[in-house]
This record gives structure tokens, C-alpha cells and sequence, in this order.
């Protein structure tokens, strides 16, 4: 069994030799991706250095533009699908948010419930235990995850997490339909309403280790407006052909 571990990057030099030193620990089967989404400073030098220094097969993508974290992990899952080989493909930010350690469980977690769609819920670990965000985030995330749930069925608690286990049906699908601005809910909701199987297991994060937000404080507003207005429209459309 051969697994994706994708790592997309915009102006992430500072963060993104300890986000690959944590990973080194996977087992063999492991390969880890950067997609630099067209970052102006040097994630794609420091990205090409630690690619000839990793024990794990470290692959980079340099896209020309930054064209936003939905095209740079949609870019991964196209890696993924023109290899072929891969089983899962794991969503892993660049920030030093992550920790590598709950890969193994996302993936345990999907093989146990033959899940399509594992999230690392930060929400499902004691309140005292890791990093949750500002107030105005966590309060956008209960919003989602209120929303999913109640037009889904399906019961989530961060819908927002960029740390997640996707198996062949759903990754196949997202190299072919993936949502360009803020991908993590919307993409979330997609597999539910077209019957994959979606799960969540409980995880812990970090405090960002270096970079910006792509979501500043005066864009929440905008963020979850149009978040919810494209949940909801993607409710009334019919039910879409996933990957076998």
C-alpha cells in the first residue's frame, strides 16, 4: 500500500522544514508532495533543498500563480490520479498546525469504518488540549458544522480542518471536481450529499509556525457567506457521479 501525503505552500519557508522533519517519521509506503501555489518568497528553494534530503520520497509541484488552497490541493489529488498507485491521499498543511502523529490514525480510522473522507476533528480531543483558533473562527466553524449536519445528516464538528485522510473514491473524484476558494467544508459536504462515507477522528493542532492566514479577520464575514450560500446550493442540485 502506497499513501500521498499532500502539502500545499504559499509563503511557507519559514514553517516548512520542520512541517517535513515531522513527517519523517512515517513508515515506508509513505510519499510526501509540496505544491507551491506560487509563493514570492523561497518555499520553492527551501521545498527542492529538503526534497534531496528526505527519508521519505519527497515530491514538489511549482504552480506558475498562486491560485489559492483548493487548486493546490486539487493539484495533489491530479498527482495522485496520473501515478496511480496511491491508496489514500492525505491533506497535511505547510503551517506546522499539523501534527504527523494523527496520520496513522486518520488512516486506521478509514480502514476501520471503510470511510471515503476522514477529518481530524480538534473538537472531538478535552477543550484543554491543543490550539483551537480565535473566538470569531471557532464560532464560524459550529456554524458549518451545524449546517453540514443538518443538511447532510451526518454529524461533524470541524468541518473547516485542512487535516484529512481522503481513500481512492473520494480523491479520485476531487482530481475531477474540487472547490477553488475554501475547499474544506464545501468539499466535505460534496462527498455527503453524493453518499460517501465520511468520519472524524479526534486530533490535536498547533499554533501556525510561521506564514499568514488566508482568511483575515474583516474576510470572516465574507468567508462563511459565501461558504454557506455554496453548501446550500449545492443541496438543491442533484446527486452527482463519484469515482468507482
Amino acid at each position: 500500500m502506497k499513501n500521498l501525503v499532500i502539502i500545499p505552500a504559499y509563503n511557507e519557508e519559514a514553517a516548512l522544514p520542520r512541517t517535513i522533519a515531522s513527517l519523517q517519521g512515517l513508515p515506508q509506503g509513505f510519499e510526501l508532495l509540496v505544491v507551491n501555489d506560487g509563493s514570492r518568497d523561497k518555499t520553492g528553494e527551501v521545498a527542492q533543498q529538503l526534497a534531496g534530503t528526505s527519508r521519505l520520497p519527497l515530491h514538489v509541484i511549482h504552480l506558475p500563480v498562486n491560485c489559492g488552497i483548493g487548486v493546490a490541493v486539487q493539484t495533489g489529488y491530479l498527482f495522485a490520479a496520473t501515478r496511480r498507485g496511491y491508496t489514500f491521499a492525505i491533506q497535511f498543511d505547510a503551517d506546522g498546525q499539523h501534527d504527523a502523529s494523527y496520520i496513522l490514525a486518520l488512516l486506521a480510522a478509514c480502514e476501520k469504518h471503510q470511510l471515503d473522507l476522514c477529518v481530524g476533528s480538534r473538537f472531538l480531543t478535552p477543550k484543554s488540549a491543543g490550539f483551537r483558533s480565535t473566538f470569531a473562527r471557532r464560532l464560524g466553524i459550529r456554524f458549518f458544522a451545524w449546517l453540514i449536519s443538518l443538511l447532510s445528516g451526518d454529524r461533524v464538528t470541524d468541518p473547516t480542518s485542512g487535516l484529512r485522510c481522503a481513500g481512492p473514491r473520494a480523491w479520485a473524484s476531487f482530481a475531477c471536481h474540487y472547490p477553488e476558494d475554501y475547499p474544506e467544508p464545501e468539499s466535505l459536504f460534496w462527498c455527503a450529499r453524493n453518499g460517501l462515507r465520511i468520519g472524524e477522528t479526534p486530533v490535536c493542532m498547533h499554533e501556525r509556525q510561521g506564514g499568514i492566514s488566508s482568511i483575515h479577520r474583516w474576510g470572516i464575514a465574507y468567508y462563511m457567506l459565501k461558504v454557506s450560500l455554496s453548501i446550500v446550493l449545492d443541496r438543491l442540485r442533484a446527486r452527482e457521479q463519484t469515482a468507482p
